[in-house]
């Protein structure tokens, strides 16, 4: 039988019976497979794979391990502060180089598949040497017959356009590798990884940057506007109705222009919306520019008077553009605390036990909320609606989320909408120049917003399924 050669060195993959070695880099480290090495570490393949590996160095693989000792690498992942443990941040260690993640959304193509590469769970593949999604721990195991001990490991953590990749020093064979958890965090600028690009619309009755201070993104990465000079940042800020007039000392421009059409939009993932304290921006255009935006892959997070894009109120701005099938527009209740977590879902139920889990909530399945931020500007789920209650129940519920296009089954659904009838950080903040003083730290209904937003950001499943580890 014939046979190559493979140093055993950093990370291995088995595929259709042979054994191929990967790099993060397009050079080749030492070690690698080289035709004419003799090290006594290597690894015999037969050549045509039929009789699969015949492994000759066992310390160097996971098939020589004893039982109950596998070679494994373990660690929780954290947002961008550090702080708070985050779910479903897929973890994995990569078979080649990494593909680059484009900014914005993909032109919309109607004779081809509508969503892009990736905007989907389902389109997502990743070949992974090793992989696993985080818990509502943030916990994550890597192991398996596929993760091979070395040095300079690459591992990557990712959820949507957020992604961070570290080198591991060393995995060393049939043991743990227990990362810091200073090492396995999301990015919190884009010279440490990959950022979604967000639209943050500022307005007078509520302080939704707060949120994006309050898991860490640095101040630096927000800018006034988008210009070509500055469209490697990630935090695009303009000013909505009574919003701060500046970000960082510089002016902020007005929204209109930005939000008129969806092309105009293209350029950004994510568009965040803070409550303006009143309804009167949206007009048709702009309408069919959100509801275009989202069904073409993006993602819009919104507040309180933003409820006017999904309720259909005729006084409010004369038919929203999903057809007056997702909130209905009047008859809420503010209901009381604590509010009750929907746990008839996977999510919703891994929601829960977050909230849970990092203290943000003392009793399972429910949680309170700041009654001064409470609004009542819907009435619950219109018949038939496309979205799920996330916290409350009925005409006092008051987190909503769908995807879209809401015309298409789910397997076609790259976009997705998030709505709080709740202000993230009320007060009368939101006027304030940015960084905003009135930002300090995660309250738990702004912890709740974070699940939300890493949630929104993540690609898109059918949300009666639990998440599975990228493939």
């Amino acid at each position: 039988m014939a046979f190559r050669r493979l140093v055993a060195f950093g990370l291995v993959t088995v595929s259709a019976g042979a054994l191929a070695v990967a790099c993060s880099s397009t050079t080749r480290p030492q070690g690698t497979f080289d035709p004419d090495s003799g090290d006594d570490a290597s690894t015999l393949v037969p050549e045509g794979g039929s009789d699969g590996p015949s492994l000759i160095n066992p310390e160097t693989s996971t098939t020589g391990c004893p039982e109950g000792s596998p070679t494994r690498v373990t660690g929780k992942v954290y947002d961008p502060a550090g702080k708070n443990a985050l779910y479903n941040i897929q973890v994995f260690v990569p078979s080649g180089d990494l593909p680059p993640i484009p900014a914005g959304l993909p032109d919309p193509d109607p004779n081809t598949v509508r969503c892009a590469a990736g905007q989907t769970c389902d389109s997502q593949v990743l070949n992974p040497k090793a992989a696993a999604l985080t818990n509502t721990k943030g916990e994550f195991e890597l192991k398996g017959p596929k993760l091979f001990p070395g040095k300079d490991v690459p591992l990557v953590m990712q959820v949507g356009k957020w992604r961070r990749k570290i080198i591991i020093p060393e995995v060393k064979a049939c043991e743990e590798t227990k990362l810091p958890a200073a090492d396995t965090r999301l990015p919190k600028n884009g010279a440490e990884g990959d950022m979604p690009h967000m639209m943050m619309v500022l307005g007078s009755y509520d302080a939704l940057e707060c949120l994006l201070y309050g898991i860490g993104i640095d101040k630096d990465e927000f800018v006034p506007g988008y210009t070509e000079a500055e469209k490697n940042k990630h935090v695009h800020v303009f000013k909505g109705i009574g919003g701060g007039a500046t970000v960082n000392g510089r002016s902020v421009p007005d929204v209109n222009d930005a939000w008129s059409a969806a092309y105009k939009m293209q350029k950004f993932d994510i568009a965040l919306l803070s409550c303006e304290g009143t309804p009167e921006r949206s007009n048709k255009p702009n309408l069919n520019a959100f509801k275009n935006f989202a069904d073409w892959g993006g993602r819009v997070f919104s507040t309180h008077y933003h409820s006017q894009w999904i309720t259909g109120d005729p006084d409010k701005q004369k038919g929203d553009a999903w057809g007056e099938k997702v909130l209905l527009s009047s008859g809420g209740t503010s209901g009381s605390n604590p509010y009750p977590i929907n746990t008839s879902f996977p999510k919703g139920q891994a929601f829960s036990d977050w909230l849970y889990e990092i203290g943000a909530s003392s009793v399972r399945d429910k949680i309170s909320l700041n009654t001064s931020d409470v609004s009542n500007n819907q009435g619950g789920l219109a018949p038939g609606s496309p979205a799920k209650e996330w916290i409350g129940v009925g005409k006092s519920a008051k987190y909503f989320s769908f995807n879209t296009p809401t015309e298409v089954p789910v397997a076609d659904q790259c976009g997705r909408f998030v709505y709080s009838d709740i202000h993230a950080a009320g007060g009368g903040s939101g006027g304030n120049p940015l960084p905003n003083s009135e930002c300090s730290g995660l309250s738990a209904q702004l912890t709740a917003l974070e699940f939300m937003f890493f949630d929104l950001s993540s690609c898109v499943q059918d949300e009666t399924k639990p998440p599975e580890p990228p493939k």
